[in-house]
């Protein structure tokens, strides 16, 4: 009897150590990026300037796609996504970066005080579909979300559902934890519906006043299935937790760009 009873205990000790392993993808999630992060602390210290691509899918690094920036240099990404180059003097650059199974991506950025702020990006594989929203932002508000719409129809976000029951669009990515990124791939979109894509500060969403939002840094890159269409910055200065992006009128996307 007493043996049977240490083999039900082992057992349920067995199952309860098993079930404390169980990984949390979220915080590994943080846990990787804080280490990146950290690393390209060090490159600044060190006098670099530091750039990290990653997959707009799952945030994973894209290793050896080849960046072209003009008047800087041509550069490969290491397996952590990153690619550096000494400070130079404040300015205006733009980079392409290509690599197979990714869409070339074109991203203007600038250099203030020898820093890149917003030098963390996400960028589209190739693109089975329509269209594709990849939003990053930068440490806070450690949670926005995208939100997509269709007038009369579906309603895309973390809170309701995570793909149109007919297959048409999807929530790809959740982030929670700052950043980025977050994504939605609208894989068929009809021409006789209205479509509206906003952004919504869900950390501050007790403030209507707030304008954290506007200081986010929010960027939201527009695919299609074979280029970048469009980019969208969040307006500055403004106050609000919901950012209306754009809206889709017959397939031919039209800029919103305002806060409420």
């Amino acid at each position: 009897m007493k043996k049977a009873i240490i083999v039900v205990l082992a057992g349920l000790w067995a199952g309860v150590l098993a079930y404390s392993q169980i990984p949390d993808f979220d915080a590994l999630d943080a846990i990787d990026e804080a280490m990146v992060r950290s690393d390209m602390a060090l490159m600044q210290m060190d006098g670099l300037i530091p750039m990290r691509f990653g997959n707009a899918l799952d945030g994973s690094p894209i290793p050896n796609a080849k960046v072209d920036i003009p008047g800087i240099g041509t550069f490969v990404t290491d397996n952590r996504g990153i690619i550096s180059f000494p400070q130079r003097a404040d300015g205006r650059f733009s980079l392409v970066l290509s690599k197979s199974g990714f869409i070339t991506t074109a991203i203007n950025f600038q250099i203030q005080l020898s820093l890149v702020y917003n030098n963390w990006y996400s960028i589209s594989p190739v693109l089975q579909g329509d269209f594709r929203f990849v939003l990053d932002w930068g440490e806070t508000p450690a949670d926005l979300d995208l939100h997509f719409e269709r007038e009369g129809g579906y309603h895309i976000s973390w809170r309701n559902m995570h793909s149109a029951a007919d297959g048409s669009v999807k929530l790809d990515r959740d982030d929670r934890n700052g950043y980025g990124p977050e994504t939605i791939t609208v894989v068929r979109a009809e021409a006789a519906n209205v479509y509206t894509l906003y952004v919504v500060d869900y950390t501050n969403s007790g403030n209507r006043s707030s304008g954290a939002l506007s200081r986010s840094g929010a960027v939201i890159r527009l695919y299609n299935s074979e280029r970048l269409l469009n980019t969208f910055t969040v307006p500055q200065g403004g106050q609000g937790t919901r950012w209306n992006v754009c809206r889709i009128v017959k397939g031919a996307v039209v800029p919103l760009d305002s806060m409420q």
